[in-house]
C-alpha cells in the first residue's frame, strides 16, 4: 500500500514541479518591471537592479521578450538571488531540480528552496521542500519532515498540500492512520477541485473521499465533520463579508 501511494505521490510531485515552473512567472513577475521592454530591463539588470535581474531571468527562462536561454536565466536569477530576491531563490530551486540547461543538483535545489522559505515564508518553496523530503530527493528521506511541511502549507491554503496531507493521514505515513483528519483535509481541498482536476485527476479530493468514506465508521464521520467546522471557524477571515 505504501509503495502504491509513493508512486502516486511521485507522479504528483513531477507534475507539481512542472506546474510551479509554469505559474512561477505570473506569481513573481509583479516584483519585476513588466511595464518596460526587455532592452530597458537588460540595462537596469546590468546596473544592478534586483527586481530587473529577476524579471530578466524570467524572460530568458520562459522565452518572453527574449529567446529562451536557461543558462542566461540561471545567471540572472543567481545575481538576483544573491541580492536577496525570494522569487529568484525559489526559481533557482526549480531550475536546479529540473536540470534544464544546467546540471541537475538536487541538494543545491533544496538549499535554495529552504532559503526562499526562510527569507520570504514562501508557501511554494515550503511545499517543494516537503516533496523532496518525502521522496528523499536532495535530502535524506524523512516522512515526518514532509508531513510537517505539507501540514504547514495546507494550513496556508495550498490545494495539493491539502490533498497530500489527507493521503498521508489516510495511509498512516506518520503516527498511524487517522481517517478523521484525512476526511477533513480532503474536504477542505474540495473548493479547488475543478482547478486541481485540470492539472491532474489524481488531485481529485472527491474521489479520495469516495474511497475513504466506506472505510470509516459513522462516529468517525461525525467527528470529521465537526473538525471541519472547528477548523473553518478558527481560520475564517473576520474581514471577509
Amino acid at each position: 500500500m505504501k509503495r502504491r501511494l509513493s508512486l502516486r505521490l511521485l507522479f504528483i510531485a513531477v507534475l507539481a514541479v512542472v506546474t510551479l515552473a509554469l505559474v512561477g512567472w505570473l506569481y513573481f513577475y509583479d516584483q519585476g518591471d513588466p511595464e518596460i521592454d526587455t532592452t530597458m530591463m537588460q540595462k537596469r539588470a546590468e546596473a544592478g537592479h534586483m527586481n530587473s535581474r529577476f524579471a530578466l531571468g524570467e524572460a530568458y527562462r520562459l522565452g518572453r521578450g527574449k529567446e529562451k536561454d536557461m543558462v542566461q536565466a540561471y545567471r540572472w536569477h543567481m545575481k538576483a538571488a544573491l541580492q536577496g530576491h525570494v522569487g529568484s531563490q525559489y526559481t533557482l530551486g526549480l531550475i536546479l531540480e529540473g536540470g534544464e540547461g544546467v546540471r541537475q543538483n538536487l541538494a543545491k535545489a533544496f538549499e535554495w528552496y529552504s532559503l526562499a522559505a526562510k527569507m520570504g515564508d514562501l508557501v511554494e518553496a515550503e511545499f517543494a521542500m516537503g516533496l523532496m523530503y518525502f521522496h528523499g530527493r536532495g535530502v535524506t528521506q524523512d516522512y515526518a519532515e514532509a508531513f510537517d511541511l505539507f501540514e504547514k502549507t495546507a494550513r496556508k491554503g495550498h490545494l495539493v498540500a491539502q490533498y497530500l496531507l489527507g493521503a498521508m493521514y489516510e495511509e498512516g505515513w506518520v503516527n498511524g492512520r487517522d481517517f478523521v483528519e484525512a476526511y477533513k483535509w480532503y474536504t477542505l481541498a474540495l473548493p479547488g477541485r475543478d482547478a486541481a482536476i485540470a492539472l491532474n485527476p489524481l488531485y481529485d479530493p472527491r474521489r479520495a473521499l469516495d474511497r475513504l468514506i466506506p472505510r470509516m465508521t459513522k462516529f468517525q464521520i461525525r467527528r470529521a465533520k465537526q473538525a471541519i467546522k472547528d477548523w473553518r471557524f478558527d481560520n475564517e477571515d473576520p474581514f471577509d463579508n
